[in-house]
C-alpha cells in the first residue's frame, strides 16, 4: 500500500482513546495511538475534523494538513475514517504528499495547519521522513 500512494508508515499502535464531538457541522476529536514495536512506550495524538489533520507526539508534529494522513486497520490494511475509529482497534497511520496545488501561500491559506488553528509550520511529509519511508 505505501509504495502505490507514495506515503510513509509513521506510526503502528492501538487506540487507546477517542473523543468526538460535534461543533459548527463538523465532526471534532482527537484519538491516541499507544505505540507498539520502536515506539512502545510512547503515544501519538491525531486530532480530526471530519479528515485526519494533525499527528504528533509530546514533542513533534509528525505530519499536517494538507499533507493527507490515514489510520489503516493494521490487520486488513482497510482505512479507518474518524466515525469507525474504535478502542483498542490496532493501527498503522500512513501519511501522504498532498497535490502540490495545496502547499501553494494560496493553498495553505485554505487548507494548512493555522487555517484550522495550529500554531505549527507545514512541512512536507517527504522533508520530515525522506527516503526512510518512516516506521518499519
Amino acid at each position: 500500500v505505501r509504495g502505490a500512494v507514495d506515503g510513509y508508515v509513521i506510526w503502528r499502535g492501538k487506540i487507546a482513546d477517542i473523543s468526538r464531538r460535534t461543533e459548527t457541522g463538523f465532526a471534532r476529536g482527537e484519538t491516541t495511538i499507544a505505540g507498539l514495536g520502536e515506539h512502545e512506550g510512547q503515544s501519538l495524538r491525531i486530532s480530526f475534523q471530519n479528515e485526519f489533520l494533525i499527528a504528533r507526539t509530546d514533542d513533534d508534529v509528525l505530519v499536517c494538513t494538507p499533507d493527507l494522513i490515514t489510520i489503516l486497520d493494521a490487520e486488513t490494511g482497510e482505512p479507518i475514517t474518524t466515525e469507525s475509529l474504535r478502542y483498542g482497534f490496532r493501527v498503522a497511520v500512513l501519511a501522504m504528499p498532498c497535490d502540490p496545488r495545496w502547499r501553494t501561500p494560496e493553498g495553505l491559506q485554505l487548507v494548512g495547519p493555522e487555517y484550522f488553528g495550529y500554531q505549527t509550520s507545514y512541512v512536507p511529509v517527504e522533508q520530515r521522513y525522506g527516503s526512510n519511508g518512516g516506521v518499519a
